[in-house]
């Protein structure tokens, strides 16, 4: 049983330690996130997706419905407004961090709710 355990403690430490290297750095300035994210298509793991254009509009789907809406930048923050499938989601300004090849979103100006790393295609 001991080595059992010991394989598990290794696995465990090497994936804490993979969860350690992800070093997101936040996007501070409207010229960064043109630069980084405008005009890509972000896919979440389930499917999901979203294109932020330059114009300040978006679309997208989320959880098999349709997304529209409009966004600008303010201060440090994203701030969106949109409506998925029918339902209004009002405005909130987000924090942006970026990792490589993956965006995070942090609602409330970067205390409310983490939206799951989104890919940059």
């Amino acid at each position: 049983m001991k080595p059992k355990l010991l394989v598990l403690l290794s696995l465990t430490a090497a994936v804490a330690g993979s969860a350690a290297l992800a070093e997101f750095k936040q996007v501070k300035k409207e010229s960064q996130f043109q630069q980084q994210i405008v005009d890509r298509k972000l896919v979440g793991a389930n499917g999901d997706w979203t294109i932020i254009k330059a114009d300040g509009s978006q679309s997208g789907e989320f959880n098999g419905n349709k997304y529209v809406g409009s966004w600008k930048w303010s201060g440090k923050y994203w701030c969106r407004n949109g409506v998925i499938g029918g339902r209004e989601l009002g405005t909130n300004c987000q924090l942006v961090e970026v990792d490589g090849n993956s965006v995070r979103f942090i609602r409330d100006k970067g205390k409310g709710k983490v939206s799951v790393a989104l890919t940059i295609e």
